[in-house]
């Protein structure tokens, strides 16, 4: 990861400046989950489970009040690759988001990022989540290698999965539908589906992980979106590509030239 591209007036910050910032009191209801724990947590879960950070970047946003990471994780027995695992996390004061967790992977040309699973600890900020932060915590840690894998899986499989125009601009509408992208991003997705930006992903044709990356270059940088976003464009890729087993095999449509 070279960096996040942030918006919405994100920041990117030290771990010192994240532990500074003064966490709201408890109340009957409201239990904040301060930053330096959250954070102390999760590394020390990741020293048990054999995983080192390569990279980490925190960025905070409305004032301090809302924090979002990603951590880039060297796996035992995992193979390097053109992309590597994320660890994204997040947490607020203002009460704007739960506390939680997502894996997911930064492809390394061009650092885009997509999750793919999420812990979300659904307890939100009550008096019982430091008590069950601990095991919330360990149980995701520990899931990460698999995940991956998985994510890793499907990532081979968009590779193997050619398109036509026809089909690729038919993926763009429906991720339109699925929220993915919104209306003003449906050149830049066909733009860099067409002539990608990163000469990489024009090398292996015109396939489901051409257009992945061509989303994935458009969505990227409104971090608190994101893990949403690129959810909804695996969950769409996967059944184009038949990885949830409901996938109606059509071949990719023939292109015709027209001659004089």
């Amino acid at each position: 990861m070279n960096g996040l591209m942030l918006h919405c007036g994100g920041q990117l910050k030290s771990r010192e400046e994240v532990f500074a910032v003064p966490h709201p009191p408890a109340t009957s209801t409201y239990v904040p989950l301060p930053y330096e724990s959250f954070l102390t947590r999760i590394g020390k879960q990741l020293t048990v489970e054999g995983m080192t950070v390569r990279e980490e970047h925190l960025a905070l946003s409305a004032n301090g009040q809302r924090l979002f990471g990603l951590l880039a994780l060297a796996m035992p027995g995992v193979r390097q690759q053109d992309y590597g695992c994320v660890l994204g996390l997040r947490n607020s004061y203002d009460k704007s988001v739960s506390s939680g967790l997502c894996v997911g992977a930064s492809v390394f040309v061009c650092d885009n990022l997509s999750f793919q699973g999420e812990v979300a600890f659904t307890r939100k900020h009550t008096a019982h989540l430091l008590r069950d932060l601990s095991w919330m915590i360990t149980e995701m840690i520990a899931q990460l290698p698999a995940r991956f894998t998985e994510q890793s899986a499907a990532f081979e499989n968009y590779r193997q999965t050619e398109l036509s125009d026809g089909q690729a601009h038919d993926l763009t509408v429906r991720m339109l539908d699925r929220k993915v992208i919104c209306a003003t991003e449906v050149p830049h997705v066909l733009k860099e589906w067409r002539t990608p930006r990163h000469p990489e992903f024009a090398e292996g044709g015109r396939t489901a992980w051409r257009l992945f990356n061509a989303a994935t270059e458009t969505i990227k940088g409104d971090l608190w979106r994101l893990p949403a976003r690129s959810r909804a464009l695996h969950a769409l890729l996967d059944e184009e590509c038949g990885l949830n087993g409901n996938h109606r095999i059509r071949p990719p449509e023939p292109e015709f030239t027209v001659t004089a």
